[in-house]
């Protein structure tokens, strides 16, 4: 994986400027380098160890509805659950080390008076959250193969307190401080990483995650279901019922400090606009993916290349002139290398752009991160020019 550009192949912006004028500036070099990341606040956050979600007494995670039954499952060998886990599920590994769990973000079938089906898990932070500090939220997920359905809401709540036996009703009620956005490829059987950065209130003690929209505001994507006859049928499903069933593993909380680092040898003449940013967002669907074309990186690296901040710039100005507008960036590889590797690499350079427009200024709840590995590929992985366009930064518009 060498330095090569990125190309748009989905979509041309045309960024005009009204009165050319040249800035001279200092370019701040930002990546996961210069960030100073502390522990993750989450406790268990692989699932290694047992969690009773029927015991009240569970030292981490807790349900949070009565009728929540969220799945425990541990492929070491050892474990009671690898069983429970092979007879019904099989073909899925831990995203990480041995445990994960599985819940219902989605079930509807009003024949048989199924709605609303949710659960939710919740889990107290090590320590409160400081107010104003920025902090990195990532968990990665794996939608189960005989899932007929995909949802495109999950959210994190953060409150001070704990929620004890909390209605449908009232869950929906709450306005989740993150929501990602769930959408295509499909990743059934493919754990994905979402990450985004939040800025805490100050004193948040307690982490929510689950599915905080009702039926009728659930944005939904319906999938053929992968049936495996090795293995037994988990809900029996019927004609017309939807079903969206999530594994989730390594949820991170944790503080980071960003560390502005200028190199003068890095000062460049940059040909700008007055901000004026040029596009047609009407004729741009929600969700389409927009390449950013010239974006470098270090072989295996996440480092932003200084060839980079020209085509940053122009994010930033399409932010900025659009005060409202929330967008994922989404990391992809080619196929050299292995899937895990190359996740973690995508991940990391997707969080280093977003890393860079929240030091520019941009408020961390516009924007949230993904890496897609090489999941998602656009050309063959066959050729060198293929790999090449394979390896890419996009973004997605979430909302305008």
């Amino acid at each position: 994986m060498e330095n090569y550009p990125f190309f748009n192949m989905f979509l041309k912006m045309s960024f005009q400027p009204k009165n050319r004028i040249t800035i001279v500036f200092a370019v701040l070099i930002l990546s996961a380098s210069n960030s100073i990341f502390s522990q993750n606040l989450v406790p268990n956050a692989s699932f290694e160890n047992y969690i009773d979600f029927n015991s009240k007494m569970s030292a981490d995670w807790h349900k949070v509805q009565k009728t929540d039954s969220p799945d425990y499952f541990n492929l070491n060998s050892s474990s009671p659950f690898n069983n429970i886990f092979d007879k019904y599920m099989g073909g899925t590994p831990a995203k990480s080390g041995d445990g994960f769990i599985g819940l219902f973000f989605y079930r509807l079938n009003p024949q048989r008076h199924i709605r609303n089906v949710r659960e939710y898990i919740q889990t107290g932070l090590s320590e409160p959250l400081e107010k104003d500090s920025l902090y990195r939220v990532e968990f990665s997920l794996c939608l189960d193969a005989e899932s007929n359905t995909a949802i495109k809401n999950l959210g994190i709540c953060f409150n001070g307190e704990p929620l004890i036996d909390y209605s449908e009703n009232r869950l929906f009620a709450l306005t989740p401080q993150i929501e990602f956005s769930l959408t295509s490829p499909d990743c059934r059987n493919k754990w994905i990483t979402f990450s985004t950065f939040y800025k805490a209130k100050g004193d948040e003690r307690n982490l929510v995650l689950g599915n905080f929209k009702n039926d009728r505001n659930t944005a939904t994507q319906r999938l053929i279901p992968i049936k495996d006859k090795s293995h037994r049928e988990k809900w029996d499903l019927v004609s017309g019922e939807k079903a969206a069933y999530y594994y989730i593993d390594d949820i991170v909380v944790e503080k980071i400090t960003l560390e502005r680092q200028i190199n003068k040898d890095t000062l460049q003449k940059v040909v700008e606009t007055d901000g004026i940013v040029t596009i047609d967002f009407d004729k741009i669907p929600l969700d389409s993916s927009i390449i950013l074309k010239n974006i470098f990186f270090d072989f295996d690296r996440s480092d932003l290349l200084p060839a980079s901040f020209n085509e940053l710039q122009k994010l930033y100005n399409l932010l900025t002139e659009n005060p409202t507008m929330r967008i994922k960036i989404e990391g992809h590889t080619d196929n050299f290398g292995g899937y895990d590797f190359n996740l973690q690499l995508s991940r990391k350079r997707a969080e280093a752009v977003v890393l860079y427009l929240i030091e520019r200024g941009v408020s961390a709840d516009r924007t949230e991160s993904a890496g897609f590995s090489y999941a998602v590929p656009v050309a063959t992985n066959e050729t060198p020019e293929g790999r090449q366009l394979n390896r890419r930064v996009a973004f997605k518009i979430i909302s305008k």
